[in-house]
C-alpha cells in the first residue's frame, strides 16, 4: 500500500498516568476507526516532565508497553508510543527519554531514546542522552523518530534520510513561546530532506509560566502542511503517499548529492 492514513494523538498530559490512560482509549479507537496505519502520542505521555514520579513510574514502565501492545494489536497500527522515562540501571535517578516502536501485530520493533537533552527545566538534570537513531522498516515505508530539540540538530536527521528514512515522527512537549520554531523546523526538516515529518504535540499547561500550544501537523515533502490540530484536543488524520514523495524527489532530485 503506497498511500496510507496516519494519526496524531494530541491532548494534555497530567500528571496522573491512569487518568492519562484512561483518556486516550477513547483517541485510539477514534485513530482505529480511521484506519489509521500510523499513529504517534506526545512525548512523555503518561506523566509529563514530574520528575518526582519517574521513580514509581519506571517499575510500571513494562506494564504500560504491554498496555499499548494491545491497543495495536487491537486496531492494527504502528504505534509509535511517545516517550517514557526509562530507567537505565547505570545509576540512580538516571534516565533515558524513550520511544518503542511497536508493529500492528502487538510487537516491540525497537527503540530510540532522546540524543539531544534539553537544557532547560530541569531535563538535563535527570535523562542521559541517547548514541543511536535508527531506522526502522515497516511494511509501509521506512521511518525514524526524532524526540522535541533533537529537530534542532539537522545532521542526525540527515543521516537517517541516506539510511533510506521517508517518514520522521517527532513526539514533543513543545511550550509557548516558540510554535513559529516549531513549525518552520519541522518544515525545514522535511523540505530539506524530501521527507513526511509528522509532529506530535501535546496541549495544556503545567503552570503560569508553562504551557503548550499544540499544533500537531503532518507535513509533506514539498513543505506543505496537510493537517494541523492547532491548540484543540483531538486526532489529526491525514494520507500520506509514498508515490508522491518518489515522484517528486524524481522530478527535483536534490537528494543525488547525498
Amino acid at each position: 500500500m503506497k498511500r496510507f492514513m496516519v494519526s496524531i494523538i494530541q491532548y494534555d498530559v497530567t500528571a496522573d498516568p491512569y487518568a492519562n490512560i484512561t483518556h486516550l482509549e477513547k483517541l485510539f479507537a477514534v485513530a482505529g476507526g480511521r484506519c489509521s496505519r500510523f499513529v504517534v502520542l506526545p512525548e512523555l505521555f503518561g506523566v509529563g516532565f514530574n520528575y518526582d514520579l519517574y521513580s514509581e513510574m519506571s517499575d510500571h514502565n513494562m506494564e504500560m508497553l504491554k498496555y499499548l501492545q494491545g491497543v495495536a494489536r487491537k486496531y492494527g497500527f504502528y504505534l509509535i508510543a511517545g516517550s517514557v522515562a526509562f530507567k537505565t540501571g547505570t545509576q540512580n535517578d538516571q534516565y533515558v527519554n524513550r520511544s518503542y516502536l511497536i508493529s500492528p501485530e502487538g510487537g516491540v520493533m525497537g527503540h530510540y531514546d532522546k540524543m539531544h537533552i534539553f537544557f532547560q527545566n530541569q531535563e538535563d538534570q535527570h535523562f542521559i542522552a541517547g548514541t543511536k537513531a535508527p531506522v526502522f522498516r515497516t511494511s509501509y515505508a521506512p521511518i525514524g523518530i526524532q524526540i522535541c530539540f533533537d529537530i534542532r540538530f539537522p545532521e542526525t536527521i540527515r543521516d537517517m534520510v541516506r539510511q533510506g528514512m521517508k517518514i520522521l515522527f517527532v513526539p514533543a512537549q513543545f511550550p509557548h513561546p516558540r510554535k513559529e520554531h516549531w513549525i518552520n523546523l519541522l518544515k525545514t526538516r522535511a523540505i530539506e530532506n524530501q521527507i513526511y515529518v509528522i509532529g506530535a504535540n501535546r496541549i495544556g499547561s503545567v503552570n503560569e509560566d508553562v504551557s503548550y500550544f499544540g499544533h500537531s501537523v503532518i507535513i509533506d515533502p514539498y513543505g506543505d502542511t496537510l493537517a494541523n490540530g492547532y491548540e484543540k484536543e483531538g486526532v489529526i488524520s491525514e494520507y500520506v503517499d509514498m508515490d508522491f514523495l518518489e515522484a517528486y524527489r524524481k522530478s527535483f532530485p536534490v537528494l543525488k548529492w547525498l
